[in-house]
């Protein structure tokens, strides 16, 4: 039947009557027609029906439908249109056997395919085959299973001292459709004939250390995790807990070996740097060697320099040197009082020409993730000391210790153009992905795609602050979830426990954490106008109640911060502002609605963001007209 095109709609997801989930396409009008009688329906597309279509009661109550059991027959308009129904038997119970023979480990738990002669079916009950439970001293539960091409994921629990073989087409258990979808009657007048939305293309099935191909995706899984993996540690231990979380056994083992295929980027035995031309970073022009002497530090502090200096030469990150160049080691403490091994670069910087490539703004970055609902992150390990550095541009990097001097071989922190080089190169290595897909996004295919063109480079990846198909991610100081974004909770924390102020330093140092989350934050500007005169170099620190309410008041808005909705560029926006004799201050907000049909219902405005700012000296005597005329200017012209 021929449609219109299916439309995108607000809506991703709806609830089913057994509280689970269906995934949506979009929305399509589609016309039909029963006897001679034409009927419309905006209907969601999806993959997960078992049926062709399910009419609701819009539909019903549009089209005046009537089921009249007796006859059999659904009517519209009091008879003026009809159809008969076709009752669907009720389904024997069938046989599923077991699709490839497996090996279960003591103390286990493993996940196989049954194969049944059921292409598909959501609900379906499966009872387990208590001969074999008894003979191999197994345990298979009771089930609730999805069928999808003739197979359903049995667990099949192994609480012995040995292992226990079962061989291929051992009866695991009998199949049959749930009582809740055992009696149904469809209409047997065809409304419509769905386009296959569902694409699949096979995955490599071969195991990447020894070569053997195996005939599904479980068997090189178990394969992987219990045997030849025993030989590459790292990728279980690495790989496991980034897969833990998705509940679905057979997407479990999907991700996982996907991710398994490029095992490499989980490797942290060695840090052996990426395959590309070295970078340059340091133009001095034609500026004469600067050299300091090792700064005096103590015992402690030494014995964390040379640790970390013979780290840095396992990694053949740095190596001995005899330049002319030298810059000192300072140990500065991290937020949470660990020590930190850097760099002061601080003279070099002075002298080095500016890289002006430009580096992405953490808004721009954010607002990209409008629209998504699983999000997926990859963080590179030690990123910059991956990078390999020119060698006619190493000699300046080099560093004083009490013990020696060194230089670098890959790009230090700390040099003034270290991010515009790196981020030069990410581009380069991603391409067309580093917008649309590598941020965030949450399908296996664009997720391959970054782990194929980061393996292709020899990158290495930090396991520990990677994420793959969450819900939420804590991701540049911001949570991320399909609702918006909002502070993390731990650089909240960091705020609400800020101690009050002894010095314009620390009044300065808060302002600027704060500050980071201004946009949302109401009249930041208005709250914040007493503590704004610490910015001020050299200004005598003073504190009042004023100052105090206000630290407090920053506090209390930064506890319970707005949740900022990601924008939504084909939407219009909305911008209201105001203005006082203290400052001017703005909300970009724009409407929510979760009808894709179209129909009016009361709209829901959710902000974007916020902005505020103190007036200058010439507004403050501006009458109160020319004040709003100046927050709708700003507003428009300026901030947003």
């Amino acid at each position: 039947m021929r449609h219109k095109p299916i439309v995108s709609c607000s809506l991703n997801e709806v609830h089913t009557a057994n509280s689970g989930f269906i995934s949506l396409l979009g929305i399509v009008k589609l016309t039909g027609q029963i006897n001679h009688l034409d009927t419309q329906v905006d209907a969601y597309v999806t993959r997960d029906l078992i049926c062709p279509m399910v009419l609701g009661r819009d539909w019903i109550q549009q089209n005046y439908a009537n089921i009249n059991f007796c006859t059999n027959r659904l009517y519209l308009y009091n008879g003026l249109a009809s159809a008969p129904l076709l009752p669907i038997p009720r389904s024997e119970p069938v046989i599923m056997p077991l699709s490839d023979s497996i090996v279960i480990p003591p103390f286990h738990q493993q996940f196989v395919y049954g194969y049944v002669p059921i292409n598909s079916l959501n609900d379906a009950l499966f009872t387990p085959n208590i001969a074999l439970q008894h003979a191999r001293m197994v345990l298979l539960p009771h089930s609730l299973l999805h069928i999808r091409d003739n197979r359903g994921v049995i667990s099949i629990i192994n609480n012995t001292r040995h292992s226990k073989l079962i061989q291929r087409n051992t009866p695991l258990g009998f199949v049959s459709p749930s009582t809740t979808t055992a009696d149904l009657n469809v209409i047997t007048t065809s409304l419509m004939n769905f386009p296959d939305f569902s694409s699949s293309s096979p995955s490599s099935l071969s195991c990447n250390h020894c070569g053997v191909h195996f005939s599904t995706e479980l068997i090189l899984y178990d394969h992987l995790f219990y045997c030849c993996n025993k030989d590459f540690t790292c990728t279980t231990q690495n790989i496991t807990p980034l897969v833990q979380h998705i509940d679905d056994p057979v997407k479990r083992i999907k991700v996982y070996l996907m991710l398994h295929h490029y095992y490499q980027l989980f490797d942290d035995s060695c840090l052996q740097g990426i395959t590309c031309s070295p970078q340059c970073a340091i133009n001095t022009h034609s500026q004469a060697p600067l050299a300091e002497h090792p700064r005096r530090v103590s015992h402690l502090n030494r014995e964390i320099i040379n640790n970390e200096v013979k780290k840095l030469l396992a990694n053949g990150i740095i190596e001995p040197s005899n330049s002319p160049w030298a810059s000192p080691v300072v140990i500065v403490k991290k937020s949470d009082g660990s020590p930190r091994f850097c760099i002061d670069y601080r003279r070099l910087n002075s002298i080095t020409q500016k890289d002006v490539y430009p580096l992405p703004r953490i808004d721009d970055v954010i607002e990209r993730l409008n629209g998504s609902h699983i999000f997926s992150k990859l963080d590179l390990r030690s990123g910059y000391f991956q990078v390999p550095l020119a060698p006619h541009e190493r000699a300046k990097t080099a560093f004083t210790t009490p013990d020696g001097l060194w230089e670098f071989t890959r790009l230090p922190q700390g040099l003034k153009n270290s991010p515009s080089v790196f981020q030069r190169l990410m581009n380069q290595t991603l391409g067309s992905l580093r917008w649309d897909i590598y941020i965030c996004w949450a399908s296996s295919k664009y997720v391959k795609q970054v782990c194929k063109a980061l393996h292709a480079s020899n990158f290495k990846l930090n396991y520990n602050k990677c994420a793959f198909f969450q819900r939420e991610i804590s991701f540049l100081g911001h949570k991320v979830n399909a609702d918006g974004c909002s502070p993390t909770d731990d650089n909240i924390r960091s705020i609400v426990q800020f101690p009050t102020p002894q010095s314009s330093k620390a009044a300065h140092s808060f302002l600027q954490m704060v500050g980071f989350y201004r946009k949302f934050i109401s009249r930041f500007a208005q709250i914040s106008a007493p503590l704004n005169k610490f910015t001020c170099k050299g200004f005598p620190f003073i504190w009042t109640a004023t100052e105090q309410s206000a630290f407090n008041q920053l506090k209390d808005a930064i506890t319970y911060p707005a949740v900022l909705i990601l924008p939504d560029p084909s939407q219009p926006y909305i911008i209201r502002t105001d203005a006082s004799g203290g400052g001017i201050g703005a909300v970009v907000l724009q409407k929510l609605t979760s009808d894709c049909s179209g129909e009016s219902i009361t709209p829901i405005y959710r902000p974007v963001a916020f902005a505020s700012r103190s007036l200058k000296s010439a507004e403050k005597k501006y009458p109160a007209i020319e004040l709003e005329a100046l927050a709708i200017w700003w507003s428009v012209t300026q901030k947003f």
